[in-house]
């Protein structure tokens, strides 16, 4: 084993959204990685593939990284790849066909390779680990997997068929075999998979045996917050947070489910001591109209849209609802959570790939409507509960999610797949009681 070199303490991130302190779950999940690869002493390299709309920073305060803007060039039109495609055959043709900037990321590597043979590159998602099969076999590549991307095909073709009353249609058919053949000869040839979801892990593990994947925790900037101690139900209402984008899946899927299900169950008298916020982004799509036409029968839920600091919301909020019926990946808003000491109340679906997580003793787990209502009834009877919810999802956060534990378990990849040594003691890490 050899430790760390001038070149072989390099990384390239090459990613599609900019690393910030708040926002989405993918910007989240990218300001963990690349702190974790400051932590351990890397000199990072930012590479956005974005859109000519997109002239987002990282955020101010991970400025010892350098980063560059790379237009994305959409490939052009291959009958070949448009019929490999049509037949499942993932050839590069096909990849260029499904991935229309594969070309503008195979291109931005080669260039950095060549100059630093040792380097890591860590692309994040399918969208741009994509040209993992055909690159040098020697690199020191990382797919940085966040949604098995034939999980997320599946789901949103199922919400399809459901809006409209219809069974799978042939394109949806064929994109879902595409995926899922796709998905599988990127994680063959990828020399490491760094999943956010240790479900995804164990997936790939059970269908692909000599796959390279380990599950990497992520952490939330800053540790979270001071966690919050009584104070609880302050108005004599239990106040309900629901984070996330109103067309994003697992967002959507909670939603609908919530005032699909949920809320006409509840008794009037825990109805009326409820008051539910949705922050996240309101598109003007079928989703979106979905949700808010569901919850215009309930006068006590507010959609607050997007906001450019949460915390106000986890300091002044009760509970965090996470619904989800369909999901991929894993849910960033319980980590965040967590991290504030922000009580919990999940799907079993929604609460899925966290390791280590013990349901109902870290987070509350209801799976069906009932159980929901029973769990919000008891509750409001017994609000001391929220307290030792709150301190025992804060302790599971410092010992499983913590800034220092992501670096740590970063290391040991390095180690472990690319025989890189760091030194993975992190002196300026304090975790907030």
């Amino acid at each position: 084993m050899r430790s760390v070199t001038e070149s072989s303490r390099r990384v390239f991130i090459y990613l599609e959204t900019m690393p910030q302190k708040q926002g989405s779950g993918a910007s989240l999940r990218f300001y963990s990685n690349i702190q974790a690869y400051l932590d351990l002493g890397f000199e990072v390299e930012l590479i956005h593939i974005a859109s000519a709309a997109d002239e987002s920073i990282p955020s101010d305060d991970l400025r010892p990284i350098s980063w560059v803007r790379v237009p994305r060039e959409n490939g052009r039109y291959s009958l070949l790849g448009r019929l490999m495609f049509r037949v499942g055959f993932p050839y590069r043709s096909a990849m260029r066909h499904y991935f229309p900037y594969h070309d503008t990321v195979a291109r931005e590597f080669a260039a950095r390779y060549r100059l630093h043979p040792e380097a890591i590159h860590q692309f994040e998602g399918e969208s741009l680990a994509n040209i993992i099969p055909w690159v040098y076999r020697r690199a020191r590549v990382v797919w940085s997997l966040h949604d098995l991307p034939s999980a997320v095909v599946k789901a949103t073709a199922k919400i399809a068929c459901e809006i409209d009353r219809r069974p799978l249609s042939v394109a949806e058919k064929r994109e879902l075999r595409f995926s899922k053949r796709a998905e599988r000869l990127m994680a063959r040839r990828a020399p490491l998979i760094l999943c956010i979801s240790a479900y995804d892990r164990d997936l790939l593990r059970s269908e692909i045996p000599s796959c390279r994947v380990e599950y990497l925790p992520m952490s939330i900037p800053g540790d979270g917050g001071d966690r919050k101690v009584g104070n609880w139900m302050q108005d004599g209402r239990l106040h309900l947070l629901h984070l996330g984008r109103l067309s994003h899946l697992p967002s959507y899927r909670s939603l609908e489910f919530l005032f699909e299900n949920v809320f006409p169950l509840l008794p009037p008298q825990v109805l009326d001591r409820i008051a539910v916020h949705v922050v996240g982004k309101i598109d003007d799509d079928e989703r979106s109209r979905r949700v808010l036409a569901l919850a215009s029968a309930y006068k006590n839920v507010s959609f607050i849209g997007f906001v450019e600091d949460i915390t106000p919301y986890y300091k002044a909020c009760d509970l965090q609802l996470v619904a989800s019926t369909d999901a991929a990946g894993l849910r960033t808003r319980i980590i965040e959570s967590f991290a504030y000491g922000l009580p919990v109340l999940s799907t079993s679906i929604g609460a899925r790939g966290i390791a280590g997580l013990q349901p109902n003793e870290h987070l509350l787990i209801a799976d069906d409507a009932e159980q929901f209502v029973a769990q919000l009834s008891r509750l409001l009877h017994s609000p001391n509960i929220l307290d030792e919810l709150s301190r025992k999802g804060r302790d599971f956060y410092v010992t499983h999610q913590s800034r220092a534990v992501v670096a740590s378990t970063l290391a040991g990849c390095l180690s472990r797949y690319f025989g890189i040594r760091t030194n993975s003691a992190l002196k300026t890490c304090p975790h907030k009681g």
